[in-house]
């Protein structure tokens, strides 16, 4: 497994093309705006997440779409003794991880840049998986799963934190305006990438819901172990096992 970054992968795939560019833009600026958007919410999801992993440490874990750390180091501080694979196609974000995980030579974690639809992994290789809001960016939901399913050992546990296409409850309207008028709007003033943070919204649009995503990874040999909504349905945390 890699312990330092490996040259960025060139995928044919359109909307991978396109969402890569655009996290590379706002890397500089991505951990800021995550903690002023969210209220720093985003990072007590992350702790809850890996809190109830039921694997017992010592674990290889993979945070895969793990752009600049955030899950794996949360990883870490709950479980020091976990070894983390932080893998991501966006280059510049991968940079930011290396930097927050300290010196390659010097730390037993790795980063890796490469696709999650075709990971350079061997089978069987991880205790865990953690994708913090990344599976709403494949352009191939099952593809991806089984790539997951793949490095997965059996037993192994995927964690995952996302937000899914919403409803038209009373919180479900809130959080369509917000990442709708407020997102891009902050976002603007701080990245100067607007266009970057409409994605998001965009992206819940476009993706399946709650129900129907737990279904699908099920169908994909994994079994449901937990779930839990966060902030009145906006964001949930699914815990699956590979069967």
């Amino acid at each position: 497994m890699a312990s330092s970054v490996l040259p960025n992968p060139k995928s044919s795939d359109p909307k991978g093309k396109q969402v890569r560019e655009m996290f590379s833009r706002i890397a500089p600026t991505y951990d800021l705006l995550n903690r002023l958007l969210s209220a720093g919410i985003d990072q007590r999801w992350r702790s809850y997440a890996v809190r109830h992993l039921t694997i017992p440490p010592p674990a290889t874990v993979l945070d895969l779409c793990g752009g600049t750390g955030d899950f794996g180091l949360q990883l870490l501080k709950h479980r020091p003794d976990d070894r983390v694979h932080i893998a991501d196609f966006a280059f510049p974000m991968l940079e930011k991880a290396r930097t927050r995980l300290g010196p390659a030579e010097q730390s037993p974690h790795g980063v890796l840049c490469g696709d999650a639809l075709g990971m350079p992994f061997t089978e069987n290789g991880f205790d865990a998986c953690l994708c913090g809001f990344g599976v709403r960016n494949w352009s191939d939901l099952e593809a991806g799963l089984q790539e997951v399913n793949r490095v997965l050992r059996p037993g192994g546990e995927f964690a995952v934190l996302d937000f899914f296409q919403a409803g038209e409850s009373l919180p479900d309207k809130f959080g369509r305006f917000y990442c709708r008028k407020v997102l891009p709007a902050v976002g603007q003033i701080i990245s100067g990438d607007g266009r970057a943070y409409r994605y998001l919204a965009e992206s819940m649009d476009g993706f399946c819901g709650a129900v129907e995503f737990k279904k699908r990874v099920q169908n994909c040999g994994f079994e449901l172990v937990d779930q839990k909504k966060f902030s009145m349905g906006m964001c949930w945390f699914f815990l699956f096992r590979k069967v």
